[in-house]
């Protein structure tokens, strides 16, 4: 039976080489497309008994990647029905001109019940976005989703694929496909989503969000404040061609007393914030760019955002500076906008999780000295000012110790809330 198993691999291989007369110099017959032959799919998936996925640890970026087995039933018919969904490799050149992002001799051990194991061999290539199986010498062409699968599994290295029924349709209503769950968290949401000056930006974080949540008809407006169910779902599906480099997506559902309140699509590490489930941007949904959306979630009353909005910028940029200098957190972090201030939440973040805690927050420093500053540039909606700083890092990681410079970029966050530092950068 095992021996069909892997006969019918062979076909799958070059079941797309229909109306073809030659790939690779083997000569493809039309596939049998019999009522019988197609019933029989089903029942030789089903003999497949784990799945090995080997990478080769001597290509870049794979040197800790252990090998992978997988004996999850759904997992298994995942990978197996993305397999039989290849095309035949129509172009070798771009095959042959992977970049150096590539991952090379890879390979895919599949199990039968009976102990038989085929070996396919698999490429892919990350910048370009594309890759190949080889199986029995006929290259095929996944679609690129199946190399982004088998890459994440790296990282998710505890998916549960018992997923709730009205998660998948809530995903499926959208055209998005739930591969497994990667992680399920409590979180508390926050009382309000008015931000004041200073304050980690968890609540622009939900406010965002439930703005993309509206868009699918959830509102968890009504439970802030209360203890919320999150849970996070890796995709199959990218994310919309407007977010490249990004592709990766993570669906987000909150639950309370099991029904489900909010949903939308996260990016997650380095830049979360996505889109909805219907892949719209914020701008999309409420007609606003970041700085006028943004106007309506902040705290005018709270006594440091006063201060702060009556500043000049060259004085928020001394006052920045300061407070690292003496370890103050809360006055850094309000010297920035709240577009800055979010990459707090997703820089470097362990996937598993929504957001990075405040407490997680490093500036590696012990003492910034602020000793010159000028500007060099002025454009209709925001400033550029040039600093030096004499540095003194904890542990010399991007930067060595000493003075060095700065470009600054200052922005009105909005009328109300006067200058804030949108960006610093190591050159102009």
């Amino acid at each position: 039976m095992y021996r069909r198993c892997w006969l019918f691999l062979l076909i799958a291989a070059t079941f797309f080489l229909i109306g073809c007369n030659e790939v690779s110099n083997v000569q493809v017959s039309p596939p049998d497309r019999s009522p019988d032959k197609l019933h029989k799919i089903s029942d030789i998936i089903k003999d497949i008994a784990e799945i090995e996925i080997i990478f080769d640890t001597s290509e870049p970026y794979q040197d800790e990647a252990e090998p992978i087995v997988i004996k999850d039933e759904k997992m298994v018919n995942d990978i197996i029905t993305m397999i039989k969904a290849s095309k035949p490799l129509r172009d070798e050149y771009k095959i042959n001109h992977m970049s150096g992002m590539a991952h090379k001799n890879n390979k895919l051990i599949i199990t039968g019940k009976n102990g038989t194991q085929k070996e396919i061999e698999f490429a892919y290539d990350t910048l370009y976005e594309v890759g190949y199986m080889e199986v029995e010498g006929i290259r095929i062409e996944p679609d690129y989703d199946f190399f982004r699968y088998i890459a994440d599994l790296n990282e998710y290295t505890n998916p549960d694929t018992r997923i709730d029924r009205q998660v998948v349709q809530v995903f499926d209503d959208y055209n998005w496909t739930v591969d497994y769950r990667i992680n399920s968290l409590n979180e508390k949401l926050p009382d309000n989503l008015k931000h004041k000056a200073g304050e980690y930006p968890v609540k622009v974080y939900w406010a965002y969000n439930n703005e993309l949540s509206k868009q699918s008809g959830f509102d968890f407006t009504d439970y802030l404040g209360k203890d919320v169910m999150v849970e996070i779902y890796r995709l199959r599906e990218p994310l919309p061609e407007s977010m490249k480099p990004r592709r990766d997506a993570r669906g987000i559902i909150l639950k309370y007393n099991d029904q489900i309140i909010g949903a939308y699509i996260d990016a997650g590490r380095h830049d979360s914030f996505a889109c909805s489930l219907d892949r719209k941007s914020l701008s999309d949904i409420t007609g606003s760019q970041w700085d006028r959306w943004i106007a309506d979630y902040i705290d005018y009353e709270d006594e440091l955002e006063t201060r702060l909005s009556q500043m000049e910028p060259e004085d928020v940029i001394r006052e920045y500076y300061q407070a690292l200098d003496r370890q103050d957190t809360k006055m850094a972090w309000g010297c920035l906008t709240r577009r800055n201030l979010s990459q707090h939440l997703s820089s470097n973040l362990n996937n598993q999780y929504l957001f990075n805690k405040d407490e997680n927050v490093d500036y590696n420093l012990k003492k910034a000295k602020l000793l010159e500053i000028k500007e060099f540039q002025a454009e209709p909606d925001w400033l550029g000012y040039q600093v030096n700083v004499d540095f003194d890092f904890k542990q010399p990681i991007t930067a060595d110790d000493g003075i060095a410079p700065r470009f600054i970029k200052m922005k009105q966050e909005s009328e109300k809330s006067g200058w804030r530092i949108d960006d610093i950068g190591t050159g102009p």
